[in-house]
């Protein structure tokens, strides 16, 4: 144990049962933990991006904006709480505890939620809630967000309370966002009204971040923990990301409406294969290496909103006005 941290008495039945599963996966081929690894995906940005947007921009556009708004949603609070909470990694509350070296480069900053618990869950979870009366791919769908909880155990990345709280902030914001939703399409001025609110509160939580939170400052060997600057740059650039996506899926509800369903079937496919491709260039590859060599923030922030405004807003808003020029 860290003799620079003190652990409460609770998380030793926890990194116990993180000892249970080391124990397991010690002497396995690596194949395992990539396999485990390669389950997390669906806990993070990109992929989820892509099934909402798919859904919006080929199948149903309610669906959609309520799988974005879910997406969007989850990033505020989950990475709020981890600011708000400070809790360090398993391998740093306790020493017994060697995570996955396949899983560590991706486990930066704090530990308490899980990000991807909670992403998988609000997500795939909101995916099987829309999906509710097909009950096979519902069953599936729930058994993948319980796989992504556990991989994030079986590699030793979080405690079984971060997985658990990450399943509580997807399950909380399934339901609750589904009543706004539904309140906002009854109206849709009151997208505008939910934008704005969303956009007052985003920015009252980074305030709060930057100004009013305290972090924990501690060293091993002369080496900081965790750097609260850096993961207060990520947490805005993540922010500016969803701010930019429930905002254009509101807006584009509000001003620019489509509806997928009147399209032909081949070009929902021509419009998701192209969109796919432009979401993977622009937040998979382009945008993650332009983000890893600035330095200003106000760039970062801006280019990711750009990002999701562009995913909800600008994209919806070409393929709409090319099918009016062509079917005129």
């Amino acid at each position: 144990m860290l003799d620079c941290l003190s652990c409460p008495a609770w998380i030793n039945p926890q990194t116990d049962f993180l000892l249970f599963l080391q124990n397991i996966r010690i002497g396995q081929p690596d194949i395992i933990d990539k396999f485990f690894l390669s389950i997390t995906v669906f806990g993070e940005f990109w992929l989820p991006t892509l099934i909402c947007a798919i859904t919006y921009w080929c199948i149903d556009y309610r669906a959609g904006i309520y799988l974005f708004s879910l997406e969007s949603f989850n990033a505020f609070l989950a990475h709020f709480f981890k600011m708000l909470a400070c809790v360090y990694r398993p391998w740093v509350l306790d020493s017994r505890i060697h995570p996955s070296e396949l899983a560590v480069p991706f486990a930066k900053g704090y530990s308490f939620p899980s990000g991807h618990s909670a992403m998988s869950s609000s997500v795939l979870g909101g995916t099987a809630f829309l999906l509710r009366k097909k009950i096979f791919v519902c069953l599936l769908l729930i058994a993948l967000v319980l796989l992504v909880g556990f991989s994030r155990l079986w590699l030793g990345v979080h405690t079984p309370q971060d997985v658990v709280c990450g399943f509580i902030i997807g399950l909380f914001l399934i339901f609750c966002t589904n009543s706004i939703i539904n309140w906002a399409e009854k109206e849709k001025n009151r997208y505008l009204y939910l934008a704005g609110i969303v956009d007052v509160l985003v920015i009252l939580a980074v305030i709060y971040i930057y100004c009013f939170n305290t972090y924990r400052i501690d060293y091993i060997s002369g080496e900081l923990l965790v750097n609260p600057d850096k993961l207060k740059y990520v947490t805005v650039v993540v922010y500016g990301y969803s701010l930019g996506i429930i905002n254009g899926a509101f807006l584009c509800r509000r001003f620019c409406p489509f509806d997928p369903k009147t399209v032909s079937v081949k070009r929902r496919i021509l419009i998701g294969v192209i969109g796919t491709v432009f979401v993977l260039l622009l937040l998979k590859c382009i945008l993650q290496q332009i983000i890893m060599n600035i330095i200003d923030i106000r760039i970062g922030t801006s280019l990711m909103f750009i990002t999701g405004f562009s995913v909800t807003f600008i994209y919806p808003l070409i393929f709409t006005k090319l099918n009016k020029i062509t079917h005129t």
